[in-house]
C-alpha cells in the first residue's frame, strides 16, 4: 500500500527477533539493508542478486530507537514539521510477524493497530486523506487533489527517482471489505466520540458471570473472551439519516448535552412532535449561557447498535415514565443469534453497566443460523435462501416450527432440510389421526369428559391405561424440565417420541378391540378417559411449538375455555408414574418387535397367529412383570399361548446332544477313537454332562474301562421342529412356528377380515353401518369360515355371512390368499338411522336397538305393534325400561294437547334445555318432560299458567312455583354475573364461560342422616389423625380382645409399649436404626412390606402402624405412599383391618389430602 508511505511515522521491530545488516552485489550494483535473520536468501531471490555478505547481526531490543528518514521527507512538510521522542524511529512491538523483512512501516492515521502502536509512543495520528480517498492539502503539493490509488504508481516512481526502492511487488492479502457493496474499506483517522468501555469492563465481566447463559460457554467463553478483549467503543456515525448524537455547541468552546424533547422546548427551529432524526433535528438552535450566541447540534449520529443497546429501557419509556420500567426491568429473557455476542448482547451489557452498573438481563438464549441443505449460509447473491412463505404453504407453519425446534439445539446452526420439515409433518399427521381415532368412537358412544371422570374410571383402568398415565405424567414433567432449561430440541423430541411410540404405535393398538364393547362399558369408559386426557395433555404441551395444530385438536376434543391458549399449563403428577410398570411394558415392546422381526425373517405373515412363544428369563422380576402383562403380550405378538422357564432352568423340550472331539480323544486312545466317538453318541448326553461335572465319566470298552476327560466333547443344545431361537435383554425366546389345523383357520379369518375392512372402506361406509357379506372359495377355506364365522362377522360388523355358489353385493372382490382364491360380496344393509332413532327412545338401549332391528323393527310404531312381553323377550330390558319405551308415544300424544301450536318460534330440543335447567329444582328428565308436551319455546313457557303446567307429568307443584317465579323475574332475558368471577353470564349459559363454574341452582333438601357404623369393618384401613397414640392402641386392643390376631409396628420402645397396654405375645416391630432383634431399620421398607404380607395372608388381622411420619422422614412422602398403596390391598384382600397413627401437623395440606384419599376411612 503504497500510498500509506506519505503518513509514515516509524518502523516496528520484534524486540526478541534477531536482525542482520546484509550488503548484496550483482554487477555494479551494491545495495545495505536490515532485515530479519533468516530472510537473507529468500530477499536474494526477490530482488535478483548475486550474492550477499552479513556485516553485522542485531538483536531485535537493539534496533529500538535506531532513526531512521522517512521516504517523503521532502514532499510532504508535515514529516518536517512533526515532533515527537519516537518520531521516525525504530519501535518495539511483538505483533510483528517472522514473515517479509520482519520490519513493518508504521502509519497512525492509516490503521487500527499503527493508531495503537503510535498513542502507545505518543505518536500523533497522520491522515492527509478525505472520506473519498482523495489526499489534503496535509500531503504536500505535489499529491494534493489525487485519489490515493492513482497514486500509488507515482509514489514508486519518486522512490525510485530518489534511489528509496528497495524492491517493488504485488501481493495478494486479507483486506477489508463493505459486508453490503463489497468496496475495499479505507482506514483514515477522524474525530469521533466514544464510550469508555475500557473503564467500565471489569465490571462488565463480573455481570457476565451473574447472567444465565443458554449454552453456558455462549456467555463463559464467547461473551466473556470478547468483552475481555474490547476497546473503547465508537458510538458515532458520520450519516444523512439518523439518531442524533444530543450535544449542542457554541463557536465559544460551550456545550450542552439534551437528555429529554422537553429541554428544547422554545428553542429556534422546534415544533412540538416534530421528527426528531437527522437531518430535522439539525434545524433546532439553542441559545449558548455562556455567550449568549446560537448553538449548533454537531452532525453526528449514533451508531445503530447503541440505539438496540438502550432499548430495554427506552422502550418502556424510561426515564420520564418509570412504572412499567420498574415493573419490567431488567429483561427475564433475551434471545439471539451467536453473531450478537459482539452485538446486541455486548452492547446491551455495556449500556445497561455505564447505566444502571448491572446488565439489563437475567438470562440470554443463543440461538444458531439457518443455513442452507450444504451448511452453507443463505444469501440472495447466492440464490440459496429458503422462503419460509413457500414452506409454510406446502407443509404448513407448525410443520415448519416443529422441526425448527426439535432438530438440534438452539444453540446450534441448522442446514436446513426439507426432508426434516416433511417428517415434521408426518409426526403432526400421525397426532391428528388418534385425534380422529378418539373423537369417532367417542361420538358414537357419546362419551362426555365432565361427566366421565378420572375418580369414576380409576377402579377400572387396565395395565396399558396406567402405563400410559405413567408415560404421560412423565412426559410433563420431562417436557416441562426441558423448556425450563431452554433445552427446547430435547422438549420436541421428547414429545414426538410420545405421540409416535407411546400414543400412536402402541396405546391405540392395545384398545382398538375395546371401542367395540357394549356402550357404557365400564372397561371402554377407563379407555375413553385415558385417551382424551393423553391428547389434551399433548395439545396443552404442543400449544406453544404448534399452536395452529393445538387450537384444533381442542376444539375437537370440546375444550371448556375459547381457546387452548387460555388454559392452565399441565402440572404432572409424578405419584402416577409407575417405572415396573413401564420397565415391563418396554420389556414386552422389546419381546413383541423381536418376534415381529423373526417373522420376517421366516417369511410368516404378522396377521397369522404363532402357536406359542416359551420365554425363559434371567431374573424373577422379570417373570413377574411379564406374567402380569401377559394378556398384551399375545394380543400384540399375536401368539395363542405364552410358557415360561424361570431363572436357572433349561426348557423341558430343548434337545442336549452330545459331540466327541476325534482329535482328543485320539491322542489317548488311538486304535478305538472311533468306537468310542459312537459310543458317546449312543448314551444319554444330560447323564454324560452330569457325570462329568460331578468328576468323570468312563467307558466300557473291549473289557477295559475307558475314563473320558473333559476335553474329548462337548455338548449343544437343539429344539424341536419349526422352533427358532431368539434373545431379548431379559433372557431368551423360543419361537414355535408350527402351523396347524386351527391357526391355518384362524390365519385365513384374518385375512378374510382385512379384505371386507377394505371393501367397507371403498364403499365409503360408516363405522357403525351394517353389512351382508357373502364368499364363495374352496372346500377347504370355507371349513374355515363356517369355524370362524360369528368371530369374522363381529368385527366386520356383518347381520349375515353366507358361503354362496355366485357372489353378490354392491362391491365384489377377488384375491389370492395362500394359494387359495376367495371371492367376496360385501352390501350395506342400511340400518345405522333405524338403529340410532330407536335408541332416542326412553329405555332403549344401542344394543336393545340393534336387537329390536335384527327382529324387523324400524320405527317407533312397529315397536308398539311388538307388544310390552315380546320387546322384553328381544331386548332382555328391565320390565320398567321396556314400559318407559311404550309409553313414550302415548305420553307425547297426550300431553301435546296441553300447549296450543304456534305460539313463539320453536327451538330443538337441545337449545332449550340449557335455559330450562337455570330454572331453581329443574333437572334434565323434567326438562324433557316440558319438552314433550309441547313447550319447545320460551314464550310457550312464559305464557303458561298454573293450570296448564300441572297437566304436565313429573311436574310437582315446588317445581311449577319455581318456573313461574321464574318466568315472572325475567329469567329468560336477563343477563347475569358470575358468582365465582364476575363475568357475564346469559340465560342460556350452564356454566361460566371463563371460569367453568356451575350455574345451575340445584334444589336444597334434607341430607338423611349418615348412618352410624359400629367399630372398626374388616377389609378397612384407617387413618387415625392425633397428636398422641392412646387412642389408636386403644382401638387395637379392643380388636385383638375380640379375637383379631394382633401386629404392631411402633416408633416407641417395644417393652415400654406391651407394659402400657398389656399387649402379651402380640408380635412388635420397632422401628429403629440400632439393629438390635425385633427392630427394623426405617429403610428396608421391603422388608416390612414383606412381614406384613405374611402376617395378613393368614386372614383376619389388625394392624397397627404407629410411625409413619419417622417412615417418612428416613425415606420420603412418594416411597411411603406407595408402601401404604400396597398394604391398603393386602388389608382389604385378607379382610383384615389397618390403622396408621399421624400427626396431621407434619404433612402439608397437599400431602395429607393424598394420604387420605388411600384409607377407607378418617378418625
Amino acid at each position: 500500500t503504497p500510498w500509506t508511505l506519505p503518513a509514515n511515522l516509524a518502523v516496528a521491530a520484534h524486540p526478541d527477533f534477531e536482525y542482520v545488516k546484509v550488503r548484496y552485489r550483482r554487477i555494479g550494483v551494491t545495495d545495505t539493508v536490515i532485515i530479519m535473520k533468516g530472510l537473507e536468501e529468500e530477499i536474494k531471490a526477490l530482488g535478483g542478486w548475486e550474492k550477499y555478505e552479513v556485516l553485522q547481526t542485531i538483536q531485535g531490543d537493539d534496533l529500538v530507537g535506531v532513526e531512521y528518514i522517512t521516504p517523503f521527507v521532502d514532499e510532504v512538510p508535515y514529516q518536517s514539521q512533526a515532533t515527537g521522542k519516537w518520531l521516525h524511529k525504530v519501535l518495539p512491538s511483538k505483533t510483528v510477524e517472522a514473515s517479509n523483512t520482519g520490519l513493518v512501516h508504521i502509519a497512525p492515521g492509516h490503521g487500527p493497530e499503527d493508531f495503537e502502536l503510535g498513542k502507545e509512543f505518543g505518536l500523533e495520528p497522520f491522515c492527509p486523506v478525505d472520506e473519498a480517498g482523495v489526499y489534503t492539502p496535509l500531503v504536500g503539493s505535489k499529491y494534493v487533489g489525487m485519489h490515493i490509488k492513482k497514486a500509488n504508481p507515482e509514489l514508486i516512481k519518486d522512490l525510485e527517482a530518489k534511489d528509496r526502492l528497495f524492491f517493488s511487488g504485488t501481493i495478494e492479502h486479507r483486506f477489508g471489505h463493505c459486508w453490503r457493496c463489497k468496496s475495499p474499506v479505507l482506514f483514515r483517522t477522524t474525530d469521533q466520540w466514544f464510550l469508555k468501555i475500557t473503564q467500565v469492563k471489569n465490571q462488565m465481566l463480573e455481570e457476565i458471570e451473574k447472567v444465565r447463559w443458554t449454552p453456558d460457554w455462549a456467555g463463559s467463553s464467547r461473551e466473556y473472551d470478547w468483552t475481555m478483549n474490547a476497546r473503547d467503543w465508537c458510538i458515532s456515525r458520520q450519516r444523512y439519516w439518523g439518531i442524533p448524537i444530543p450535544v449542542w455547541t457554541c463557536s465559544c468552546g460551550e456545550m450542552r448535552v439534551v437528555g429529554m424533547t422537553d429541554e428544547l422546548k422554545g428553542a429556534e427551529g422546534y415544533v412540538e412532535d416534530m421528527e426528531l432524526h437527522r437531518p430535522w433535528i439539525d434545524s433546532v438552535k439553542l441559545v449558548c449561557p455562556k455567550c449568549g450566541g446560537k448553538m449548533s447540534r454537531v452532525p453526528d449520529v449514533l451508531d445503530v447498535w447503541f440505539d438496540s443497546a438502550v432499548a430495554s429501557w427506552a422502550q418502556l419509556g424510561f426515564p420520564k415514565k418509570r412504572d412499567a420500567f420498574e415493573r419490567l426491568w431488567p429483561a427475564k429473557l433475551i434471545v439471539e443469534a451467536h453473531d450478537q455476542t459482539r452485538g446486541w448482547f455486548y452492547s446491551q451489557l455495556a449500556a445497561g453497566v455505564i447505566a444502571f452498573g448491572r446488565a439489563p438481563y437475567e438470562s440470554v438464549l443463543m440461538h444458531g443460523w439457518m443455513l442452507d441443505s450444504q451448511g452453507q449460509p443463505m444469501s440472495k447473491s447466492k440464490g440459496n435462501v429458503v422462503e419460509p412463505g413457500k414452506v409454510i404453504r406446502e407443509h404448513g407453519a407448525d410443520a415448519l416450527r416443529f422441526y425448527l425446534l426439535k432438530t438440534s439445539a438452539p444453540w446450534e446452526d441448522v442446514s436446513f432440510q426439507m426432508e426434516g420439515v416433511k417428517n415434521a409433518r408426518k409426526t403432526l399427521n400421525v397426532f391428528w389421526n388418534v385425534v380422529n381415532f378418539a373423537t369417532t368412537y367417542m361420538a358414537i358412544d357419546r362419551f362426555e369428559p365432565q361427566r366421565i371422570t378420572k375418580e369414576a374410571v380409576r377402579a377400572h383402568l387396565n395395565q396399558e391405561d396406567l402405563w400410559l398415565i405413567s408415560r404421560t405424567e412423565k412426559l410433563k414433567n420431562e417436557f416441562t424440565r426441558q423448556v425450563n432449561a431452554l433445552e427446547l430440541h430435547k422438549a420436541g423430541r421428547a414429545l414426538e417420541q410420545y405421540i409416535l411410540d407411546d400414543l400412536s404405535r402402541w396405546y391405540v393398538r392395545l384398545i382398538r378391540d375395546r371401542m367395540w364393547s357394549e356402550e357404557g362399558d365400564a372397561g371402554k369408559l377407563a379407555a375413553y378417559r385415558t385417551l382424551y386426557d393423553a391428547i389434551m395433555d399433548t395439545a396443552l404441551l404442543l400449544a406453544p411449538i404448534c399452536p395452529h395444530l393445538a387450537e384444533e385438536v381442542y376444539r375437537h376434543m370440546d375444550g371448556s375455555k375459547p381457546t387452548v391458549h387460555m388454559m392452565d399449563w399441565p402440572n404432572s403428577d409424578l405419584t402416577k408414574v409407575d417405572e415396573r410398570l413401564e420397565k415391563a411394558m418396554s420389556m414386552v415392546q422389546e419381546i413383541v418387535d423381536t418376534v415381529t422381526h423373526e417373522r420376517q425373517l421366516k417369511n410368516v405373515k404378522l396377521r397369522w397367529p404363532m402357536k406359542r412363544v416359551v420365554i425363559k428369563v434371567d431374573s424373577n422380576d422379570s417373570l413377574i412383570s411379564l406374567r402380569a402383562l401377559e394378556d398384551i403380550l399375545k394380543s400384540q405378538a399375536n401368539v395363542k399361548k405364552i410358557e415360561y422357564v424361570g431363572t436357572g432352568e433349561e426348557w423341558s423340550e430343548t434337545v442336549l446332544n452330545v459331540v466327541p472331539n476325534p482329535m482328543a480323544i485320539g491322542k489317548v486312545y488311538r486304535q478305538w477313537a472311533s468306537k468310542i466317538a459312537v459310543l458317546l453318541q449312543s448314551r444319554p448326553a444330560g447323564l454324560i454332562k452330569e457325570s462329568m461335572q460331578r468328576g468323570e465319566y468312563s467307558l466300557g470298552i473291549e473289557g477295559q474301562l475307558v475314563k473320558i476327560e473333559p476335553n474329548m466333547v462337548s455338548f449343544t443344545v437343539s429344539l424341536p421342529k419349526d422352533v427358532y431361537a431368539a434373545t431379548f435383554s431379559g433372557g431368551e425366546l423360543y419361537l414355535d412356528f408350527e402351523v396347524t389345523r386351527e391357526i391355518e383357520a384362524e390365519g385365513f379369518s384374518r385375512e378374510i377380515i382385512r379384505r371386507v375392512q377394505q371393501t367397507r372402506k371403498d364403499l365409503k361406509l360408516d363405522v357403525e353401518e351394517f353389512i351382508k357379506v357373502e364368499i364363495l372359495t374352496d372346500s377347504k377355506v370355507a371349513e374355515y369360515v363356517k369355524m370362524w364365522k360369528q368371530h369374522i362377522m363381529s368385527e366386520v360388523r356383518s347381520k349375515s355371512l353366507e358361503l354362496v355358489m355366485e357372489v353378490h353385493g354392491e362391491q365384489v372382490g377377488k384375491w389370492e390368499i395362500e394359494g387359495e382364491t376367495v371371492e367376496i360380496g360385501v352390501s350395506s344393509m342400511n340400518l345405522k338411522d333405524s338403529i340410532k332413532e330407536l335408541a332416542k327412545i326412553p329405555g332403549i338401549t344401542a344394543k336393545a336397538a340393534e336387537a329390536l332391528v335384527d327382529a324387523g323393527v324400524r320405527t317407533e310404531a312397529d315397536l308398539k305393534q311388538l307388544g310390552e312381553e315380546r320387546i322384553e323377550e328381544i331386548t332382555k330390558l328391565p320390565k320398567a325400561d321396556v314400559r318407559r319405551a311404550l309409553h313414550h308415544s302415548d305420553r307425547n300424544a297426550e300431553v301435546g294437547k296441553a300447549v296450543q301450536e304456534g305460539t313463539g318460534k320453536t327451538m330443538d330440543k337441545s337449545e332449550i334445555t340449557p335455559y330450562l335447567l337455570r330454572i331453581p329444582r329443574m333437572n334434565e328428565l323434567k326438562a324433557e318432560m316440558l319438552y314433550d308436551a309441547g313447550y319447545d319455546s320460551l314464550d310457550r313457557l312464559q305464557s303458561a299458567d298454573r293450570d296448564e303446567l300441572k297437566n304436565v307429568p313429573g311436574l310437582g307443584s315446588k317445581t311449577i312455583d319455581e318456573i313461574l317465579k321464574y318466568v315472572a323475574d325475567g329469567g329468560f332475558q336477563r343477563c347475569s354475573a358470575c358468582s365465582k368471577c364476575g363475568h357475564e353470564v346469559t340465560a342460556k349459559d350452564l356454566n361460566c364461560p371463563d371460569c367453568g363454574t356451575s350455574l345451575r341452582v340445584e334444589a336444597v333438601e334434607e341430607e338423611p342422616e349418615a348412618p352410624k357404623v359400629n367399630g372398626l369393618q374388616d377389609g378397612y384401613s384407617y387413618l387415625i389423625k392425633d397428636d398422641r397414640s392412646d387412642r389408636s392402641y386403644e382401638l387395637f386392643m379392643e380388636q385383638v380382645k375380640k379375637g383379631k390376631r394382633g401386629f404392631c409396628i411402633t416408633r416407641n420402645y417395644p417393652v415400654k409399649i406391651r407394659s402400657k397396654y398389656d399387649l402379651g405375645e402380640t408380635p412388635i416391630v420397632w422401628l429403629s436404626n440400632v439393629g438390635k432383634e425385633d427392630s427394623l431399620r426405617p429403610k428396608d421398607l421391603e422388608k416390612l412390606n414383606y412381614s406384613l404380607e405374611q402376617f395378613l395372608t393368614q386372614g383376619q388381622g389388625v394392624v397397627l402402624l404407629d410411625g409413619l411420619e419417622y417412615l417418612i422422614t428416613n425415606n420420603n412422602f412418594l416411597t411411603v405412599l406407595r408402601f401404604v398403596q400396597s398394604l391398603r390391598d393386602q388389608v382389604a384382600i385378607n379382610n383384615s383391618i389397618m390403622m396408621m397413627v399421624l400427626n396431621p401437623s407434619t404433612l402439608d395440606a397437599n400431602e395429607l389430602n393424598l394420604l387420605e384419599k388411600e384409607m377407607d376411612g378418617t378418625l
